[in-house]
């Protein structure tokens, strides 16, 4: 099997030779291909070149292509700085100053907004270079909680959730926070993303309630993941931090898979998931694999595959994005744990 077709295999629940392996790691795709991050995250061509260079250097079976955080907030008129350095670019101001001024945004534009151009035209060059052969998952960016929260500002919004008086317009924020993911995710599929995602984590239970998740959260979500499903695509969702507590909510939304960080409770994730959705993850990305060895990266995937692998259901990958200056070869100790690891059944 390639790349491509052991990914699909699992996501719909068929066997596979091995495990598959994700990369989450634009950032480290720049350090291996010698580009800026700067550049690359406002250039669809040097987005290509940077995850076709590691895909080469590495060979695994999921490209997951992103720019950061801000792709859709820059596009809806929040401040991004992108810095000329190693790390991530990150929101600086909000769109709006008040909950009530919603009314003044405007849908966004794929093919004309911010960076969403550029990750719109790197899906499309490596659909054409490597598609045939690698699942492409390209990033949606935020989803509808997350994205309220950059455009109004995360304390703010987290506010107005706690006030009646501002009930109507959080609605009506969501509302179309969740049309401008749908249209930004149904571009990077039109453009032959294999599958979309779209990050939550500012909803996740590090920063909010289950409560607030299922409230203001988990509605949108399944309307996303729902929207996504009738045009025949696939998306997931990605919550940083430890979600175990409202995974099973996660499920609910009917994503087709949920990349999820290092700090969740593996042996209930699995009972969650198992026969109902995917998992992608979830080794250490802050701790071992850009600091740890070789061996002690390999040990902690090996963990992940026993207790997640079984019964199939399951992608490698880092649990969130590596720095750039994860060593390549604890990269290589990742992938060489999957590929150990053998046969999976559904």
């Amino acid at each position: 099997m390639n790349g491509l077709e052991r990914s699909l295999a699992v996501l719909d629940g068929r066997p596979t030779d091995r495990v598959p392996v994700c990369l989450e790691n634009f950032m480290h795709a720049c350090a291996v291909a010698g580009i800026s991050l700067r550049d690359y995250c406002v250039s669809g061509e040097v987005m290509a070149r940077a995850h076709l260079a590691a895909w080469r250097r590495f060979g695994h079976d999921m490209i997951d292509l992103e720019n950061g955080v801000t792709a859709l907030a820059g596009a809806v008129g929040c401040g991004v700085e992108i810095p000329d350095d190693r790390n991530a670019p990150w929101v600086i101001s909000p769109a709006i100053g008040r909950i009530e001024d919603v009314g003044q945004l405007r849908p966004v534009d794929p093919a004309r907004d911010g960076t969403l151009p550029a990750m719109v035209e790197a899906t499309a060059i490596l659909a054409r270079e490597v598609g045939d052969r690698v699942c492409i998952l390209a990033e949606a960016d935020q989803g509808p909680f997350s994205l309220a929260a950059q455009i109004l500002g995360i304390e703010e919004f987290l506010i107005a959730l706690m006030e009646p008086e501002h009930a109507a317009h959080v609605e009506e924020l969501l509302e179309y926070t969740t049309a401008q993911v749908i249209r930004y995710a149904s571009a990077l599929l039109d453009a032959g993303a294999h599958l979309t995602m779209m990050g939550e984590s500012l909803a996740g239970p590090d920063v909010c309630s289950p409560e607030v998740y299922r409230r203001y959260a988990l509605p949108y979500e399944r309307r996303v993941v729902e929207a996504i499903a009738a045009r025949g695509g696939t998306i997931g969702i990605h919550i940083c931090g430890d979600a175990t507590r409202i995974v099973d909510d996660m499920v609910a939304t009917g994503a087709r898979f949920l990349q999820l960080d290092h700090k969740i409770d593996r042996a209930r994730v699995k009972a969650a998931t198992a026969g109902r959705t995917t998992v992608i993850g979830t080794v250490d990305p802050s701790n071992i694999l850009p600091l740890g060895t070789p061996e002690r990266v390999r040990a902690a995937a090996e963990e992940d595959l026993r207790v997640l692998a079984p019964g199939g259901g399951f992608i490698l990958s880092p649990g969130c994005s590596l720095p750039y200056p994860t060593p390549d070869t604890n990269v290589d100790a990742l992938l060489a744990a999957a590929h150990a690891w053998g046969h999976t059944t559904a």
